[in-house]
């Protein structure tokens, strides 16, 4: 014959079977909030697609620092060109690719140097500068420097700005290398492709028209040190 539980045990054992059940809700409750909700977004994805492009090159214009790779496919042109630079806004630094031709690139404030090879010399028929200049470092007259002043933070930034009033439709939510991002763009194939946590760096941007342009971002960051090159020759000097 069993012997009948005491009515104080009963209630016992049903406050602590309470309490457990209690217990696992919150839990599981907690661990649905941490991996269900994440970072707080930026709020891009509520926005129209042209202030989506607008707050970007804001975002970009104020970056101490970025490394940025640009690619143009030209219909006209057997061999697409290529930069690869880190920008800050007094300095840029990196190579660039056009026509064949391989250019080492530094840019501080308003000071340019370049350094080729022969073959871009050569390829221009001045041998006479292919023997004074070939794979030396060269500050270069200011004439000469505007062709590179694309090649600045502030400069990208403007030139993009151009851009913003093509900028239409649905602003989407999408991945980007596992982080969030959300995508405007343009009926013509420009896209913004933008950070959707955090400040609204752009990740990806893809610019058409008479040619492609896409240029990648990342590496946002503490500007990088750059220092003129050593032994250069000064064209303004050459006279």
């Amino acid at each position: 014959m069993r012997a009948r539980p005491r009515r104080g045990a009963i209630g016992r054992t049903l406050l602590g079977r309470t309490l457990l059940g209690l217990g696992l809700l919150l839990a599981l409750g907690a661990v649905a909030a941490c991996g269900g909700g994440g970072e707080k977004t930026n709020g891009l994805e509520k926005l129209p697609a042209a202030e989506v492009g607008s707050r970007t090159l804001t975002a970009l214009r104020s970056v101490p620092g970025v490394h940025v790779v640009g690619t143009e496919e030209d219909p006209s042109s057997d061999s697409p060109a290529r930069y690869d630079l880190v920008m800050s806004a007094t300095t840029t630094r990196g190579t660039i690719e056009e026509y064949g031709q391989r250019t080492q690139l530094v840019k501080i404030k308003d000071d340019t140097y370049v350094r080729r090879g022969r073959s871009f010399y050569t390829a221009t028929g001045d041998s006479a500068a292919a023997d004074l200049l070939a794979d030396r470092w060269v500050r270069l007259a200011p004439a000469d420097a505007a062709k590179y002043s694309y090649f600045t933070l502030g400069k990208l930034s403007d030139s993009l700005g151009s851009y913003l009033v093509g900028l239409t439709g649905e602003v989407r939510r999408e991945k980007v290398g596992g982080a969030r991002a959300v995508r405007a763009a343009a009926p013509d194939g420009t896209t913004f492709l933008v950070a959707n946590t955090g400040p609204a760096y752009p990740l990806r941007i893809t610019v058409a028209g008479s040619s492609t342009n896409q240029l990648t971002f990342d590496d946002f960051g503490p500007a990088a040190a750059v220092t003129p090159p050593g032994s250069a020759v000064d064209l303004s000097s050459l006279g």
